[in-house]
């Protein structure tokens, strides 16, 4: 009975199918699908193993790393710094000595190369020199050799690096020996891959007796010498431009008196176009409101300006009681710039206690060297951000 019930069911439901269906009749397909076009198979992806982010980001970074880094900092070794100064002749012979270069501002422009031996043993921002050559060159700097070449020359050199050359300007009261030491010191402690040019203006005290106490006469006189040294940087950009090379700029002190006026000139005259990879602006003895104005004109010169400033630079307050004006070293608010406070960090062998020369500090040159890797503000070590409406973006945490 079972059975008679199962192939009756079976007969029925074949016959229901089959109803009102004759054989020259289309068969309706879904609505979505073409009339013209079979339906598609389904590709299920094959299964990808997730690595470790940190592992791939590493094993990517190691060529880069290995082809940046080429220079290596971790024993003592002599530097070439190029040179160019608008600073007199002394002997009409190039050297870097200040038995070479005085202070007094000349009305033609000098270039050369000083080998300068950076010892090993040095500490971070620490400058000590000999000139008895039995010293131990692992314990102190030394001045090995010099050159007189021309502008043109130099430009050619630096070209063939294919590297980003750093141009670095010293501040108020630096004669030409300590600014060519600096120099080598700040290459050394940055690890910098690139060729190093020291711009030396006219600064310093005279060579008499009492000319270093003397600190307003010398102010003064170093002010004339830097605002009379405009155009002297201005001709050099110029050349950096023609040659299409691009630099790194770091600048100290009274140094922007010179750079901040030519960079404003040389945007008014020049097409708009940006000769400076990074602008660092070091404890700017510069009136706080007059750069504020010319920030939009040089802003366009630049892939981006740092500004370091401190509320415990003493020679700021000193510079702001003389000029009767707030001065950018003291922390300047814009949007343009990365403005970071350093007042946190205690540099006490610096500077001859006034805090003015944190700049070439381990702190300091720590954050430069994330800088100019083109880390951005956010991301770099010890940097916090600042309360709103403060003078400053970020400070640099001790």
């Amino acid at each position: 009975m079972k059975t008679i019930l199962l192939n009756a069911v079976s007969i029925i439901l074949v016959a229901s199918c089959s109803f009102g269906t004759s054989k020259h009749e289309d068969i309706s397909l879904p609505l979505n699908l073409p009339v013209t076009q079979p339906v598609s198979t389904v590709v299920v992806p094959p299964v990808i193993e997730i690595t470790n982010i940190d592992e791939e980001f590493q094993k990517s970074l190691k060529p880069i790393w290995v082809n940046y880094f080429k220079e290596d900092y971790t024993d003592s070794r002599s530097l070439d710094i190029f040179v160019a100064t608008n600073r007199k002749f002394k002997n009409k012979n190039f050297g870097c000595t200040n038995n070479q270069f005085g202070v007094d501002i000349d009305t033609s422009a000098h270039f050369g190369i000083c080998k300068i031996n950076v010892p090993k043993n040095h500490s971070t921002g620490q400058v000590t020199l000999t000139r008895d050559n039995r010293q131990s060159s692992h314990d102190f700097f030394k001045i090995l050799n010099s050159k007189s070449l021309s502008e043109q020359s130099i430009i050619e050199i630096l070209k063939k690096t294919k590297r980003t050359p750093l141009v670095f300007v010293h501040g108020f009261n630096v004669r030409f020996e300590d600014a060519v030491l600096r120099a080598a010191q700040i290459t050394y402690d940055l690890k910098y891959q690139g060729p190093v040019v020291l711009f030396s203006w006219p600064a310093g005290a005279g060579d008499g007796f009492f000319d270093d106490k003397m600190i307003t006469k010398t102010y003064e006189s170093n002010l004339k010498n830097a605002k009379g040294s405009i155009e002297f940087f201005k001709s050099f950009l110029n050349n950096l431009k023609t040659n299409d090379l691009k630099i790194n700029l770091v600048v100290h002190s009274m140094g922007h008196q010179v750079i901040l006026p030519a960079l404003k000139e040389f945007s008014e005259e020049e097409p708009v176009k940006a000769v400076i990879n990074e602008l660092i602006l070091n404890a700017p003895d510069f009136e706080a409101n007059e750069f504020i104005k010319l920030i939009e004109n040089i802003k366009e010169t630049s892939k981006r300006i740092t500004l370091y400033c401190s509320y415990n630079d003493k020679a700021m307050v000193a510079s702001e009681s003389y000029n009767k004006t707030e001065r950018l070293g003291a922390c300047t608010f814009s949007e343009n710039l990365d403005t970071i406070n350093v007042s946190l960090i205690d540099a006490p062998t610096m500077g001859l206690g006034l805090g003015h020369s944190y700049y070439a500090s381990r702190a300091i040159l720590g954050d430069v060297f994330q800088v100019l890797l083109g880390i951005e503000a956010e991301k770099r070590m010890f940097i916090r951000k600042s309360e709103p409406n403060s003078t400053e973006k970020f400070y640099l945490r001790p």
